[in-house]
């Protein structure tokens, strides 16, 4: 399945996360389609406040979420692409800022 930087997919991953969820692709869109797997960050509707390394979303019809969730970057893993279900919608440009300075702090690259 093709999908880009900043979509929002439904997919199924094992372990914990096992159920079908969504999720944010973070990994660059250079790699196109030439890997078997994609980097996403589950999202979550258990919303935690004031935890600045889980940007909020607010559902609306651009992102396909209906209810008001958290990007888990502490959650990032390496997704197969047959575990993709399908793109829902797609964050905003506001949402991919904070998106990308939680994942600075949590892969401590912030300076």
């Amino acid at each position: 399945m093709k999908v880009k930087r900043g979509d929002v997919v439904v997919m199924v991953a094992q372990g914990e996360l096992g159920r079908p969820r969504p999720a944010v692709v973070v990994q660059t869109d250079d790699l196109g389609d030439a890997t078997t797997s994609v980097l996403v960050c589950p999202i979550t509707s258990d919303v935690t406040e004031k935890l600045p390394i889980r940007p909020i979303l607010e559902a609306d019809e651009s992102n396909g979420l209906r209810i008001r969730s958290q990007i888990m970057t502490d959650k990032m893993l390496a997704q197969r692409r047959e575990r993709i279900r399908r793109v829902i919608g797609a964050i905003d440009s506001e949402t991919t800022r904070r998106l990308e300075s939680a994942l600075l702090l949590v892969l401590g690259l912030a300076r």
